[in-house]
């Protein structure tokens, strides 16, 4: 009874998490598109590279798109990446809890514990009380290490793309002065579509 109680709760929170989660980046994903530039003015003069911004957001998770004039998917990402790297250091301290009881008893004794035996046990030994959000360390570190390592690539590539449309063109008419330019004159484009929308 009380192991299927651990065991239902403990999904219920990984699913909650993964949940959440998947939907912030999902809209770190999405917030190019619909965002645009994020209300900034593009400076069609800055050169921006793309290996760059890559780099940057391989050093630090948030730099390369800071390094785009994205300021909010750069606080997302290392909200994000903070977040999960706390997550996975705290279960990693509470595995050790766990670890340091299994061997103080013996595997052999330990195998034979029901969930609440084993969770007084570490109780006993660390001083660590076990909770319902805390069981099961082992499995929750590593997945908290997986998002950290998918929300870093994510952000990486996120930022290299941004990097490549930083200068794409936009509805917006922007002027711009050459002060070494010799000639004056004026360039004007056209797109011509016809009632297909060819």
């Amino acid at each position: 009874m009380i192991e299927m109680y651990f065991q239902s709760g403990d999904k219920i929170n990984s699913f909650r998490n993964t949940i959440i989660t998947s939907f912030i980046i999902l809209f770190l994903l999405m917030s190019s598109a619909t965002h645009g530039s994020e209300k900034h003015q593009v400076d069609s003069m800055r050169v921006v590279s793309p290996r760059s911004a890559l780099i940057r957001s391989a050093i630090i998770p948030g730099w390369g798109q800071l390094y785009v004039k994205k300021p909010l998917k750069a606080a997302m990402y290392i909200s994000l990446e903070a977040y999960h790297i706390y997550r996975l250091v705290e279960y990693n301290s509470i595995y050790q809890y766990v670890k340091d009881t299994k061997e103080s008893v013996g595997v052999v004794v330990w195998n034979s514990l029901s969930e609440a035996e084993k969770k007084e046990q570490v109780k006993t030994v660390t001083g660590y009380d076990l909770t319902l959000n805390t069981w099961r360390p082992r499995e929750k570190r590593n997945k908290y290490a997986w998002w950290c390592f998918g929300i870093y690539i994510i952000g990486m590539l996120d930022a290299y793309v941004d990097a490549h449309l930083y200068n794409f063109p936009s509805d917006n008419i922007e002027l711009a002065m050459d002060p070494q330019a010799k000639s004056i004159g004026i360039n004007i484009s056209f797109n011509f579509r016809d009632l297909n929308g060819n």
